[in-house]
């Protein structure tokens, strides 16, 4: 557990530091082990070598001194006492005797034929390094004296060099033992203790300089993406100022085209204010002076004044039927489905023809833009049947799906003439008139020939502007 809570507050600390400084150890971590992991192969290969090459050059002694004593063992295996007296006076006249601590001879079942620890001599032991040499390989070890007929040697506390090497017949090459041999080396410890200092050093200088590398790196790296985070950080603010200033711009767009719908409608009822109170009320006072004309004057003919009389009246039901379409007040103070119902019956009213009407759920509450745009899209497109469809069958759809409001004015007449279709829907000018009102509220419109004959006008209005 206490293993676990140091560890989760070193995770804790490299998390508050920077991501350069996190690299910077972890990459310094993992290259420190990387090159204690090689440092230690290295020692371990050199030790390895030096080793291998002590017990090449101590071979060299044990077939030299030890094979002629084994090319005529007897029967048994065993060694003839003479020719274990006169290995012992060899080996005690021999110069390397201040490096010699004991020889041993073993048969190759592990049964010790020659020892100068002569109370081994008829002993059998399990040792591996006696199969290994039996088959022919060269087995060196530094400092393990751990078997069991090593008591003796262990005993001393001297390093010592441990080596089995084959014994073969000179005829066949046979080999018929395995010799032993047990060397002092202290020179080995200080060789191998100089070719590990040697080796930590340089793999200590190596990493020093790696590391070092690596901190001009990461230095340089984290230079690089503070700059970039600090360009990036800037781009993002100005993409963030233009964003806003976009957002800004549009929603002034959306005002001013809104206004403009606005001001248009206030427009036309302005105009149709200034057609009622002036040139209808002066053809009113027209149509009642021919009137009184027509009665007390005797200098005009009556077909004449009878015919400025009815130029006078029709004059003046042209103009309030203008006046009456351009000013809207009641669209101001009823909804969206009182508005398509007043479109269809003031065109009922002045045409004395019938359309049904077909209108889903329709809102309460809806912008006033809405509503007259919706009104005068239904105006004008009967008006425009009436006019080249005549008396025919029409409906009017309206439904809201998806946040929009979808209008449909479909007639069974004969269909747009063939030259305005080849010009497109959009040159008459009542429909251009219903084209711009809707895009101006971001909408959009269609013209299309029916299956079953006659024409349709599709409209899309989006319910919040």
């Amino acid at each position: 557990m206490g293993l676990w809570s140091h560890l989760s507050a070193l995770l804790q600390r490299l998390r508050s530091l920077s991501l350069s400084a996190q690299f910077l150890i972890v990459g310094g971590g993992a290259l420190c082990v990387s090159m204690a992991v090689l440092g230690g192969w290295i020692t371990s290969s050199i030790s390895a070598s030096t080793l291998n090459s002590a017990a090449k050059s101590s071979s060299v002694f044990v077939e030299t001194f030890l094979e002629p004593y084994v090319q005529d063992l007897k029967p048994d295996g065993m060694m003839a006492p003479e020719r274990m007296a006169r290995l012992d006076q060899l080996l005690a006249d021999t110069p390397l005797r201040d490096r010699l601590v004991s020889v041993k001879i073993w048969r190759s079942d592990g049964t010790i034929i020659y020892s100068t620890q002569t109370h081994l001599i008829g002993q059998k032991f399990d040792a591996s390094e006696v199969a290994l040499a039996a088959g022919g390989e060269i087995v060196a070890s530094y400092d393990e004296l751990d078997n069991g007929e090593d008591a003796s040697e262990r005993a001393l506390g001297l390093p010592i060099i441990e080596i089995y090497a084959p014994l073969r017949r000179s005829e066949s090459g046979e080999i018929v033992a395995v010799g032993e041999y047990y060397e002092h080396a202290p020179w080995f410890a200080e060789d191998l203790e100089r070719a590990r200092n040697s080796t930590w050093a340089v793999v200590g200088a190596t990493t020093a300089g790696m590391i070092a590398i690596l901190f001009l790196l990461v230095v340089r790296g984290s230079s690089l993406i503070t700059n970039q985070r600090k360009q990036l950080d800037q781009r993002i603010t100005e993409a963030d100022r233009m964003a806003s200033q976009n957002k800004k711009l549009r929603y002034a767009a959306d005002k001013a085209r809104v206004d403009a719908s606005e001001a248009n409608e206030q427009l036309l009822a302005r105009i149709g204010a200034d057609l009622h109170d002036g040139p209808i009320q002066m053809l009113s006072l027209l149509a009642l002076q021919l009137s009184a004309d027509e009665e007390h004057a005797a200098n005009i003919s009556e077909p004449q004044a009878i015919a400025g009389a009815l130029i006078a009246q029709n004059v003046l039901i042209e103009l309030r039927t203008i006046s009456a379409g351009l000013v809207l007040p009641e669209i101001a103070s009823t909804d969206l489905r009182g508005a398509l119902q007043l479109a269809i019956l003031r065109h009922e009213g002045l045409t004395g023809a019938h359309v049904a009407s077909n209108f889903g759920r329709l809102p309460e509450k809806s912008p006033l833009p809405l509503r007259t745009c919706a009104y005068r899209v239904v105006q004008e497109a009967l008006s425009n049947t009436h006019k080249h469809a005549g008396d025919v069958e029409t409906e009017v759809r309206a439904v809201i799906a998806k946040g929009n409001l979808y209008i449909t004015i479909a007639d069974s007449g004969p269909g747009m003439p063939a030259e305005e279709r080849i010009a497109g829907a959009g040159q008459q000018l009542g429909l251009v008139g219903i084209r711009n009102r809707v895009n101006a509220l971001k909408g959009d419109v269609s013209f299309a020939q029916r299956d079953s004959g006659g024409t349709s006008i599709k409209v899309r209005l989006p319910i919040k502007l």
